[in-house]
C-alpha cells in the first residue's frame, strides 16, 4: 500500500473521530467513560478493544485496517520485539487501581482530529488517570527508542 493510501486512511479515521467527539465529547479524556485518555503531552492511553472497535465504526473501516494503519504510520506505539501495540498496565484514578489492556496513541493523531473536525480550538488538557510508577521500567522497554512517557503520566 502506498503512503498516499495510508494518508487517506489516517484522514478518514481522524475525520470520524473528530465528528464523533463533536457529537459526544465523553468519547475522549474523561476517566470511566472514554475510549482514550491523554496521560502526557505526547500520548493518549487507549483502552482495547474499545478504542479500535469505536475508531473502526467512526471511520467506517475494518478493525484490522484501523490497527494496521495506525501502526504503519507510527501513530501507535508497538513493542519493539513483537510489534504488538497492546500491553496490559496498572493505572490509578480516584484512589482505585485498574489493570487494563491498552495501546498508546500519539497525541498528535487525536489532537489533530479534535482540532480539525471536532471543534476544539484550545489546548487539550491531561486526564486525571495516571499510570502506576511500578510500570515505568516495563513501559520504557516497550517504547524502545520512541519518546518516553513524561513523569506527569505516573503516580506512586
Amino acid at each position: 500500500m502506498s503512503l498516499q493510501d495510508y494518508k487517506t486512511r489516517v484522514d478518514r479515521l481522524q475525520k470520524g473521530l473528530g465528528k464523533a467527539f463533536a457529537e459526544n465529547p465523553f468519547v475522549l479524556n474523561i476517566p470511566g467513560k472514554s475510549i482514550a485518555l491523554k496521560v502526557d503531552p505526547y500520548y493518549y492511553v487507549a483502552f482495547e478493544p474499545a478504542f479500535t472497535e469505536n475508531l473502526s465504526r467512526f471511520g467506517v473501516m475494518l478493525q484490522k485496517n484501523v490497527r494496521d494503519t495506525l501502526v504503519r504510520t507510527g501513530n501507535l506505539v508497538t513493542d519493539q520485539e513483537s510489534r504488538n501495540p497492546i500491553i496490559k498496565i496498572r493505572m490509578k484514578w480516584n484512589d482505585r487501581m485498574y489493570v487494563m489492556p491498552v495501546c498508546f496513541v500519539e497525541s498528535g493523531f487525536i489532537d489533530q482530529a479534535l482540532k480539525m473536525y471536532g471543534g476544539v480550538t484550545g489546548e487539550i488538557g491531561l486526564s486525571e488517570i495516571r499510570i502506576l510508577e511500578v510500570e515505568r521500567e516495563r513501559l520504557e522497554k516497550f517504547f524502545g527508542e520512541r519518546t518516553l512517557l513524561k513523569s506527569v503520566a505516573f503516580v506512586e
